[in-house]
């Protein structure tokens, strides 16, 4: 069955309705480790590009707003979901946070109007990439940056689901390949998501396996974007490397060793994170 652009979105907006009041729990992006991490980026990144005005598409309930208000003038988000704007913080003492429904692909603003364009968990929710980049593009001031965060990187989803089903597995293992395998029966059962929707709002996770970083960089550049670079984020286990008093000194130095050691190591990364300059 084909899914259409209007079965994606209307799946898109049942499905964060449906979650809106749990999001927070669903979510691994609000984990205090990966909140520091993210605050530091668009910390660096708005040195980088300007700190007048960001733009985030898909803002959800604000997770990136949240940390970017410490560090930018003017904040836009747009984002499909009523329910989930309803709880946007929107109060702060120096930074003018403004939201409103309005899609990706057709954004309600000026030619390079932005500093700063961020896409936090979005990609894979979008029923076509193209559009999407275009529009940021457009939007970007000259020198703006692109930052995309936390779409599925499709060599680790094939390694998941290439492991065999019936093997004994370590914990963190096992947990990994619950999360790739078995996140709409969990959604089913907590929620009462329908696995089919969960499905189509994710289409481009649950039909192509997520994204290759070498294809996000060669369609980025041929849209127009002077500098791209798609990196790997949260190797398996890391979570628990950092959460570990005997470990925790050691996470930079496995992250820097598998970094080292790409592309032979890219199916241990379960993110892709990109930074793309107009």
């Amino acid at each position: 069955m084909t899914i259409s652009r209007d079965d994606v979105l209307k799946a898109n907006v049942e499905l964060h309705s449906k979650l809106s009041n749990v999001y927070k729990e669903t979510e691994p992006h609000y984990r205090p480790e990966n909140r520091a991490k993210v605050s530091k980026t668009i910390k660096d990144l708005c040195s980088k590009a300007g700190n007048e005005r960001l733009l985030d598409v898909g803002c959800g309930m604000g997770f990136i707003i949240d940390l970017a208000k410490a560090h930018v003038n003017q904040i836009d988000g747009i984002d499909i979901t009523e329910a989930m704007l309803g709880k946007v913080d929107c109060s702060s003492c120096s930074c003018d946070i403004n939201v409103q429904i309005a899609e990706i692909e057709s954004a309600p603003f000026e030619d390079e109007s932005f500093n700063l364009v961020t896409a936090y968990a979005v990609l894979h929710h979008l029923h076509e990439l193209k559009p999407a980049f275009q529009e940021i593009y457009r939007v970007l001031k000259p020198g703006g940056v692109f930052y995309s965060d936390t779409d599925p990187n499709y060599y680790f989803w094939e390694a998941m689901k290439n492991l065999a089903p019936d093997e004994d597995y370590s914990a963190p293992v096992q947990r990994e390949i619950d999360a790739v395998t078995s996140k709409d029966k969990e959604l089913e059962e907590k929620f009462g998501v329908d696995p089919i929707l969960l499905n189509t709002a994710e289409v481009l996770k649950h039909d192509s396996g997520g994204f290759k970083a070498e294809e996000l960089t060669k369609e980025l550049y041929e849209i127009g974007f002077s500098k791209v670079d798609v990196s790997y984020e949260w190797y398996v286990g890391e979570a628990r490397v950092i959460h570990s008093d005997d470990t925790v000194e050691c996470a930079a130095s496995i992250r820097m060793i598998l970094n080292e050691l790409l592309p032979l190591t890219k199916h241990l990364f379960k993110y892709l994170k990109i930074v793309a300059e107009k």
